[in-house]
């Protein structure tokens, strides 16, 4: 689990500083972007909520490394396309290999760390790490002057080697074999049972959150270098300043976001997010909008983690519960990414991200008016 969080973020921390490559080999204006990401991430997202069942039936590590291999193979497949048509078909396949993982990755890890939550914080900070290192080796490559083609094959190198260890490691039993999940006889709709549970507010801000995250990632990089003129060097290097102060907030602030509670620790995150978002839109300074995408990138990493500590004490059938915020969390980045391409193209690139600010602001506003639930906003352990 461990490996596969940082290997999955070496992908995301290469994309977000690669995009500004790929946009330009491909001719995609940010319209036709936003688009193309939108198709790739609604696929994936509905993978992930098929997945979510499959986890049940064979395990989440069985998925994994499935999962992992598929996506090396894929990752291999997606640097030697130079067609639009073929990048954008394997890229959707693509996403759907790496939402298994994300389903896989999330199920394991919730369902081991039921009653730790800020363990599971800490353990997200691994996905961070792996971003940052991705966004700092690309960038140095690419400045150097390797084709970022290149890049992807070595990721699958990495993703192939840690399926193979999944499966050396896989002891063949279902994780429903020991879950709570395959014991209960709740047989429920899964939006029923969250209502029930009191998430279902949860996933609905949840989904919002994640157009602020996955904006962040592909737009606030990509607003760097191809508005602001400023370098790789120096749109990767705002890129992990984010992801270190993630890392840093995850991991070592595990404790004082147990202590905090997941309902403070996500309007604190929702306000820095939207604060430092807003800051990039509106200085023509390229050295203060790093810092706003540093700051963008930290506060909005909290949502997923401190969300999926929430689930994780609340639902009674965790892989489930799981599976559909992971779904939800999809469908953010699908609804976000072609209304803030569609912005940047019409409207500006700064109008794009002073809408994944608002989207920031929101999360940290609904949050604040939703009922307090004792089990939901007490001490995370």
């Amino acid at each position: 689990m461990v490996a596969a969080f940082a290997t999955f973020g070496l992908f995301w921390g290469s994309w977000a500083v690669m995009l500004f490559d790929i946009q330009r080999a491909f001719a995609l204006d940010d319209a036709q972007l936003g688009l193309l990401l939108a198709v790739a991430i609604a696929v994936a997202g509905a993978s992930s909520a098929v997945m979510a069942h499959y986890c049940d039936r064979v395990g989440a590590r069985r998925l994994l490394w499935l999962a992992m291999i598929a996506w090396s193979v894929l990752l291999c497949v997606l640097a030697l396309m130079h067609q639009k048509w073929a990048f954008a078909v394997v890229l959707v396949v693509t996403e759907v290999a790496g939402g298994a993982i994300d389903t896989a990755m999330n199920a394991e890890a919730s369902h081991r760390l039921v009653d730790h939550p800020s363990v599971l914080v800490r353990l997200h900070a691994l996905f961070n790490s792996g971003a940052l290192a991705g966004a700092a080796v690309a960038g140095l490559l690419i400045h150097a002057g390797v084709n970022w083609r290149w890049i992807w094959p070595g990721i699958a190198l990495v993703a192939l080697g840690v399926g193979v260890w999944a499966a050396a490691s896989d002891s063949g039993t279902p994780l429903a074999a020991a879950s709570p999940d395959a014991a209960g006889p709740e047989t429920s709709h899964p939006l029923r049972r969250l209502r029930r549970e009191g998430l279902l507010l949860l996933l609905l801000v949840f989904a919002l959150a994640e157009i602020t995250e996955g904006g962040v990632d592909t737009w606030g990089v990509l607003y760097l270098r191809n508005h602001l003129a400023t370098g790789v060097l120096l749109g990767a290097g705002a890129y992990v300043v984010g992801q270190a102060v993630a890392a840093t907030t995850r991991g070592a602030g595990g404790p004082l976001l147990g202590r905090l509670g997941s309902r403070r620790a996500l309007i604190v995150g929702g306000c820095v997010a939207g604060g430092g978002i807003l800051l990039e839109s509106l200085t023509s300074l390229s050295g203060l909008a790093a810092l706003g995408l540093a700051l963008g990138a930290g506060g909005a990493s909290l949502f997923w983690p401190l969300v999926m500590s929430t689930v994780s004490k609340q639902a009674s059938q965790v892989v489930s519960a799981v599976g559909a915020f992971t779904a939800a969390g999809y469908v953010g980045w699908v609804a976000g990414a072609p209304i803030v391409g569609w912005i940047s193209q019409t409207l500006g690139p700064a109008r794009g991200l002073q809408v994944l600010a608002v989207a920031a602001f929101a999360v940290a506003g609904c949050t604040l008016l939703s009922p307090v639930r004792r089990s939901a906003d007490g001490p995370s352990g």
